[in-house]
Formats: structure tokens, sequence, C-alpha cells
């Protein structure tokens, strides 16, 4: 590969983990407003961050997938070889945001899982109500009043 090729691959690399950082950022924030929402009980608002959350991360799949691939270029196979690749090869500003994108990803996973676990505690919840009140037979014309 020519000195311009390798540069030109060393910009596509940090573009694509630049957009990267940008798109967790955004996930992060939708994450963090579908968390909130779900302690405040509002359904509706729930239900709209959730899909949200879904349609950017579906969103933001070409842009995974792009750096997947320029990982997969440089033989290998995480964000952490990758960024011990770019700082062997003196590309110390690409390895610093692959770095930053692989913390930001981390980050990004601990709190999915917090998220669905507070959903699956909410679900867990609205069923045992839901249960309860079928128990006491509250229907109104035939329908159980907290059908979801």
């Amino acid at each position: 590969m020519s000195p311009d090729g390798a540069g030109e691959m060393n910009l596509d690399v940090s573009a694509s983990l630049r957009t990267g950082l940008a798109l967790v950022a955004e996930l992060n924030q939708k994450l963090q407003l579908l968390d909130d929402l779900m302690l405040t009980g509002q359904p509706h608002e729930i239900a709209e961050a959730a899909d949200a959350v879904q349609n950017s991360l579906s969103a933001s799949a070409p842009a995974f997938a792009s750096i997947t691939a320029a990982i997969e270029h440089m033989g290998v196979s995480s964000l952490q070889s990758a960024a011990l690749h770019l700082r062997e090869s003196e590309q110390t500003d690409a390895a610093g945001l692959a770095e930053a994108l692989r913390v930001a990803l981390k980050r990004f996973a601990n709190r999915s899982v917090a998220a669905n676990r507070r959903a699956q505690h909410l679900t867990r919840g609205l069923n045992t109500a839901l249960r309860s009140l079928q128990a006491l037979g509250v229907h109104e014309s035939g329908r159980l009043i907290a059908e979801a």
C-alpha cells in the first residue's frame, strides 16, 4: 500500500471511530432518558423512549459495521487490539479514539444491562398487579381495567 493509501486508511479509521463515539454518546443519552422514565411509570413515554433507543441502534448498525470492517482490515479482533495496533503504527490519535470508543461501548453495555433489569422488574410488577386485579375480579365492560 502506498503511503497515501495508509494515510487515507488512517483518516477513514479515525472518522469511523469518531462517528462511533458520537453514536454511542447519543445512544447513552436516549438510554438514560428511558431509564429515567422507567422510574416515573409513564407507559406511553417509556414506550416512545424505548422506540427511540431501538431506532437509534438500528440506524447505527451501518456505522458499527464499518468500524468492525476497519478493525478486521487491520488484522485485529477488538477495539482494544486495534488501539494497540494503532499505537504501534504511531497513530496515537486513532488509538485514543479506539480506546475511547471501547470504554464508551462498555459503559453503554453496562447501562443497557441495568435498564434491562429495571424493565424486567417493572414487567414483573405489572404482571403481579394484573394477576391481583384479575383475582379480585376488577373488570369494566368485560375487560380488565389495567389491560396493557
